[in-house]
Order: C-alpha cells, then structure tokens, then sequence
C-alpha cells in the first residue's frame, strides 16, 4: 500500500526586505512582487497597504522601503487545485490592520484582521458567481458593496457575516458606491448614470451627469459635495447630492478610477496613456496634469491604483509597479526592483557560485536575457541587442553556454551569459523552424529540436559538429509536430520530447526511435540522469518516470490536478521538483511517494532548476515581467495526508482528538477524483482557512490537520464539499 503524504506551508517568515508570509518561496524578481495592483490605500505617512491580481496583498510599515507580501482569498475556480487565488479587485480598511476587499468571480468577499497575514472568506451569496467592485464602510458593523447584477448593491449591519440588496434596484453592473449615512447611498454604473436614494433604498432617483460613459469611481467630501470619474477621461462634481453636476473632463481618452479629495483640491487618475494624473482647484472646472512619465520601471505604465497623504502621492498598476512622489508630484521614484520585462520561457542555476540566467522573449526590446552572480539578490540584463524569442538554455558550466528560439535563432555566451555571439544565428537550415530545445555535449557538439507546430506541422532534429557553424538534418522518428526538449548525456546517448510521441538515439542520433508513452496527453518537460532515467510530465497533469530507458513508465502521484505539466528538474533519482500552471510547484525527496505542494505567487511556471535539495529556482512565463522565484527550505506546519487506496464511497471521520488545543486532525475518503473542500466554519457562519479548499484531488483516503490557534474556544463545523455539494458535516468543540 503506498502513501502520499502532501503538506502545504503556512508558517510566516520574519519581516525582512520584501518578504513573504510563505517562507519557503520568494520573488526574486522583480520585487515586491510582479502582479497588477488593483488598489491603494495610505493608512498614514508610513503604512500603507496594495491588493493585487491572484489574491496578492502587500503591506509597508515604512513608506514604501521594505514591504511584506502573502496571499489569500478564494481559490481560482478555472484552475482547480493550483492554488492560487481569485484577482483583489477593491477594498476598505479601517486602519492597517481591518479591511475587507472584494474579489473577482467568487459569491463572496475576503476579510483580514492582522493586516494581510491571515484572510477570513465571507460567503455572500449561496451559490453563483459575482465580481465586488466597490466597498464602503459607516461603522464597523455597517457596511455596503456593490458589484455585478448577481450582487448588485447590498448591506451589512454586523460586519459583514451577512448580507442584503438594498431594494428597488435594476440588474445592471454598479461600479463604485458612497454611503453618507444609511439614508443616503450614491451608485455609479453605466451610461453616465449615478443612482441616489435619501431613504436607505425605497425609492431610487436615477441622475445622468452629462454623458453616457461608465462611471468608475465616486468621491464625496460630505453628504451634498462630490465627485465622480469614468471612463474616456470622465470627471463632474455636484454640490447638491448629486441631483445636478458640473465640470470638465480631464484632457485624456483613458478611463479614470481614483479620486482624492485634498481640502480644496481634488485629483483623479487612471490608465492614462500619458502617464498623468490630474489636479483640480476649482472643483473640476479646470484640470492640470502632473505627470509621472519618468518614475515607472517600464514603459507603458497604467495606474489602476492612487492614493495620497500630506505631500506624498502613491500610484501602482501594471506588473506590480508601485511609484511615489513626496513632494505632491514634482518628482517620482520607483519602489520596484527590476531590470527586465521579458516573458520568461527557460532558466540555467548553477549548483555551486550563484550563477543564475534566464531567457524569454521580449519583442521590441533587447532584455530577453538576464543574468545573476549572487543567487537572485541581484540583475543584469545581458549584453544581446536582438529582441527575438528565445525558448531553451543549455549550458555546459557555470560560464559557457548556447540558447535557441524561433526562426533558427542561435547564440553562445562564454562569459556566464553577459555577453553573446550571435553570428552563427539564423543559419539557413534552421531559419524556417522554431528552434525549441538545444542540447550540447561539448563546445562543437550538439543538436536542436524543434519543427513547425502547427496543424500538419512535423518534428525536426538537427546536429551540429563545428559549434553551430554548419548543421545536418537528421531523421526523426515521428514526423507530427513538434520537438520540444532534447537532453543529450553524451555523444552516443539522448532523449527528446516531441508533442505527443517521447523519442531516444543510442547512436548519436543516426537513429530516433520512439519510445513507449507513460499515458495519455503531449509531452513537454524532459530530465535525463543516466541512459536508463529519465523523468517526463504530460497535458494530463501527470509526472511519470522510467528506469529502462522507456519501456515502462512509473506514475509519479502528481496529487493536484493542475494542468500541463511544463517542467521538471531532479536532484538524483529520489529528489526532484515540477512545475505546472498558475504558480503550482511539487517537490518530492521519495521519488513521487510524497509531494510539498506551492503556490509561488506567479503565472505559468516554464522552467525550474533544483541546485540544492533545499534550493530551487523557477520563472513564470506566458506573460510579460520577468517573474523569477527561489525556494529556500523553511518551516512547514499543518497539511494532509494522502493513501493511496480506493475506498468506495464518501466518508468524513469524526476529528481526533476532540475536544482539540489547538490542532486536530480531520480523515475523509473520497471513492474517484473530485474538486474538494473541507470547510470549516463557527456557530454564526463564518468560514475559516482550511488546508484543502477547491483542490482537485485523486481518489483515496485523506488525514487532514487543522491548526485551531487563532480562534476563540467553541463549537466548530466541518464539512467534506465534493464538486460543490455537501457530503457530509461533523461538530467539533475547541477548548483553550
């Protein structure tokens, strides 16, 4: 009987230098972190708090120096079992402590109380989906959200554990909302339209402020003046409750989403093309621009958050940029760090000095190759002018070195990757092909993988004997699209993965055959330790390992259904790593029998290399910003447990021990895989964090831990939610 055994970490790192509340995985570039920043709030001139597209939350506690970075939220639903979390899509805090912010897609919005370590789910509808985009709070039990016509606008009056649609309202989308008190609520939705009640909702006025574009954003200094922004550079005020508006827009054709009321002042900002934000003095009449041209990392910055305090303004936006200015806009600086925004696709880690490159592809500017001497702490972009699209590194010590791409494109470094030859690029034999895998055996010897990959397309291999100068065709043994890999051990022996077929030479490619394929699915990753190991992983979300060369192939319990599986890296035959969608990381020390599951924090990962059993590295492609991550083994707390035995119906144990302080353990059996959540929540409803929430899980039998320390002595529910029904519920009782 085999078991798996799968944790997942949870315990908080020190606060340092942009770290993390995950201890074990890191942004290593670009830094905080690399995610769109959806909104801003400046608690007071040295706390001020960012939410981010994936469930990212970052928090400064000194204007911006250093900031600590976690996740949290709800599970995205489109990628079961990934780990990763829906987009933060707006807020309110009370202080740097309490707020609640509205997520993307999900019946529900998310709540901290410790300022972004832990985060509380509050379910708001019983089933559905709906996008919160606005949430204003009266006190710190009345509160109200609007959103999506499954929300529309609703109200809490005990902090947010239950909620109720304001009455008489229509079913289209609300965008923003402003309540004076619980009379007087103000909605902006589409067509220039700001609906307005005096008496909590019974009757609704509808007020068009002179165009028909969305309103986004809506700011009142007291119950009679205010401001509302939207799109194609919209901006009015009113001084009568809104029953009438006055103003201009601001000089811009972008949408406006931020408003800030200064005194006598107000400012609005948003996409802007221009990299602006606009200033008022006479309530909207006239605007100036303040522009922030020269502080963003990158080009074509949008800000889709801002805030200010005294003299210090706060924009952030596109791939995580956060900039400041401290002297009301006169001069800008960034708060990231960042030397590229390629689309990573492949990395090289040596195992010994700290040497790290990574590779992609970034059209129109040369920054496809970066590189590091000191393990990640530090970047370089290297000394290659092309913008071309990059695919694989093979390097052959921590100083030389080839990469291939798309279109024949061919290159070697003899410097640790600053600088590359690019001469030999574009040979006329591979100039037709992408050029997707590359393998070197020594300085002259060596092939490339690739072909055309689309429909009809076919797998070509070719090998060069001079360094790259002159290359020979050689015949694959599967003729669909398209190469993908190719590990050469030495100039007798290699692997190649290609689309749906895995092929082998033992003659230094004279001949490819095909090799058996583990199962169902294409294959992309390739890792090849001796002429009999090699290690693979599939589109069906499954890693699989064979010691004979390929005649049979071991499944490898990959435990969470996530995706295609892009890359694997193996330390020896036991310790090894792969990487899928949205984030997802698996390590194993026992060969598959166990699993550490991660959410780095990033997209797609592309590529990982394992330097230390206790050290890897990783990037995230299928996006622009250079995302890079380093795991450095820490701590791990509560997980489950996973054998692997058909039970054969649904089951949820009673915990033990029970009563329970603080931690006990919760067995459930599942009879075929299923997406499953063990939720956990008090008397009055509210759901609590659970080790398995949304997962898509194989069939077997699961011990789960549930670690009780921060809440209060009491009854507690579990119950075992099998592909969004109920199965089964228990009662347990915590005694501090």
């Amino acid at each position: 009987m085999k078991k798996i055994i799968l944790t997942f970490v949870l315990f908080l790192s020190a606060i340092n230098l942009f770290s993390q509340s995950d201890p074990n995985w890191r942004w290593i570039h670009p830094r905080p972190q690399g995610q769109y920043i959806e909104f801003l709030k400046m608690i007071d001139a040295n706390n001020w708090i960012a939410i981010a597209d994936y469930g990212n939350f970052l928090r400064t506690t000194d204007a911006g120096a250093t900031w600590r970075t976690s996740t949290g939220g709800y599970p995205y639903t489109s990628y079961p079992g990934a780990g990763i979390y829906q987009n933060f899509r707006c807020a309110y805090f009370f202080n740097a402590n309490t707020g609640y912010l509205g997520v993307q897609a999900v019946a529900g919005i998310a709540k901290t109380t410790n300022g972004g370590l832990t985060f509380d789910t509050l379910r708001i509808l019983a089933s559905g989906t709906g996008t919160t985009y606005g949430i204003t709070f009266l006190n710190s039990s009345t509160g109200y959200l609007c959103g999506t016509s499954t929300f529309k606008a609703m109200k809490t009056t005990n902090a947010g554990v239950n909620w109720t649609v304001l009455p008489n309202l229509g079913t289209t989308t609300l965008y923003c909302i402003y309540a004076a008190d619980t009379n007087n609520i103000k909605l902006g939705t589409t067509s220039g339209n700001v609906l307005i009640t005096t008496d909590a909702g019974a009757t609704w006025t509808t007020s068009n402020v002179g165009t028909t574009n969305t309103i986004y954003g809506v700011k009142f200094a007291n119950v009679n003046t205010g401001y509302v922004c939207g799109s194609s550079g919209l901006v009015r005020y009113t001084t009568n409750g809104g029953v009438n508006w006055s103003g201009t827009s601001v000089p811009s054709t972008s949408s406006m989403y931020n408003i800030v009321i200064d005194g006598p002042d107000v400012y609005v900002s948003g996409t802007s093309s221009t990299s602006e934000l606009y200033k008022s003095t006479d309530n909207g009449t006239t605007w100036t621009s303040i522009s922030y041209v020269n502080g963003p990392s990158i080009t074509g910055f949008y800000a889709y958050g801002f805030d200010k305090v005294g003299s210090t303004m706060l924009l952030g936006g596109s791939y995580g940029e956060l900039i400041k200015s401290t002297n009301n806009g006169a001069n800008w600086t960034s708060l990231m760090y960042r030397s590229s925004m390629a689309n990573l696709t492949d990395l090289y880690a040596n195992r010994g000095n700290g040497r790290v490159i990574a590779i992609g592809v970034n059209n129109g500017t040369p920054d496809v190759i970066m590189y590091s001497s000191d393990g990640g702490s530090t970047w370089n972009t290297a000394n290659y002018t092309a913008s071309d699209y990059l695919n694989t590194i093979n390097m052959l010590n921590a100083n030389t070195g080839f990469v291939s791409g798309r279109w024949g494109r061919f290159a070697k470094t003899t410097d640790g990757g600053v600088t590359w030859d690019t001469s030999k690029t574009a040979n006329p034999t591979l100039l037709p092909y992408f050029c997707n895998g590359v393998s070197f055996i020594n300085e002259n010897t060596g092939w490339i993988a690739g072909g055309t990959p689309s429909i009809g397309g076919v797998t070509k291999i070719w090998k060069t004997t001079d360094g790259g100068s002159n290359w020979t065709e050689q015949v694959s043994a599967y003729s669909g699209p398209v190469g993908v890999k190719i590990q050469m051990l030495n100039e007798n022996f290699g692997y190649l993965t290609c689309g749906a077929a895995l092929q082998r030479t033992t003659n230094g490619g004279v001949n490819w055959t095909l090799m058996n394929t583990p199962g169902p699915g294409s294959y992309s990753p390739l890792e090849v330790l001796d002429t009999s190991t090699v290690y693979t992983g599939s589109s069906n979300s499954q890693l699989y390992a064979t010691t004979n060369g390929g005649y049979t192939w071991d499944s490898l319990n990959f435990p969470v259904k996530a995706g295609t599986i892009f890359c694997t890296d193996w330390y020896n035959s036991q310790i090894g790593c792969a990487g899928a969608v949205i984030g997802v990381v698996g390590k194993t020390t026992n060969r598959g029998q166990s699993w550490q599951m991660f959410n780095t924090g990033g997209y797609t990962i592309m590529a990982l290399q394992m330097v230390h059993p206790d050290t890897i590295f990783a990037v995230a492609g299928n996006t622009a910003g250079a995302q890079i991550f380093k795991y450095a083994k820490g701590l791990t707390s509560a997980g489950f447990e996973y054998e692997h035995v058909i039970p054969t119906d649904y089951s949820l144990k009673q915990n033990y021990p029970n009563p329970f302080n603080p931690v006990t353990t919760i067995e459930f059996d599942i009879p075929k895989q299923a997406n499953v959540s063990i939720k956990i929540y008090d008397i009055a409803g509210r759901e609590y964090r659970s080790e398995i929430s949304n997962l898509n899980l194989a069939a077997g039998k699961y011990k789960m831990n549930f670690d009780g320390s921060r809440l209060s002595s009491g009854i507690y529910f579990y119950s075992l939610v099998v592909n969004g029904s109920n199965a089964a519920t228990n009662k347990m009782m915590l005694v501090k």
